[in-house]
């Protein structure tokens, strides 16, 4: 009796452990997008996207600031948007990146490493006066070129 209660609860712990890591597969398999060199990708936050010809891997990672002038609203300054990417180049972390987004200033919207360029080409949603945009709402276009 005592060896098939054993069993039984060796079987429900497997059961459970299987489930976790299924569970976890899938979620990994969800925020993992492909993409391609020189075609424009969108990332939502926390979601990776994968360039399997360069074996390159682009996680965005956080928004550190957006100051950008909200739609419905006159400024005197359009503001700004930046954003963080980490890149894995064959599982070798090369970093975080910091892109932002500024009308006239291209140059801050580009970085360059290990002989490519990544540009951030968008920041959605645009602000509005009158809601405060959440982290997970943020969608973020990049696009990766050999340079």
């Amino acid at each position: 009796m005592k060896q098939s209660k054993l069993l039984i609860y060796g079987i429900l712990v497997l059961a459970v452990v299987g489930m976790i890591l299924i569970g976890g597969y899938v979620l990994r398999r969800e925020s993992l997008i492909s993409a391609n060199l020189d075609t424009p990708f969108q990332l939502k936050i926390n979601q990776i996207a994968f360039i399997e010809s360069e074996d390159l891997k682009i996680k965005f990672w956080n928004v550190t600031e957006d100051s950008r002038c909200p739609s419905d609203v006159v400024c005197a300054w359009v503001g700004q948007a930046t954003i963080v990417v980490n890149i894995l180049k064959n599982e070798q972390n090369l970093g975080d990146f910091s892109l932002t987004s500024r009308l006239g200033n291209e140059d801050l919207a580009i970085k360059n490493f290990d002989g490519y360029s990544i540009k951030l080409v968008k920041v959605d949603p645009y602000p509005k006066s009158t809601s405060k945009i959440k982290l997970s709402d943020y969608i973020i276009t990049l696009l990766v070129s050999k340079i």
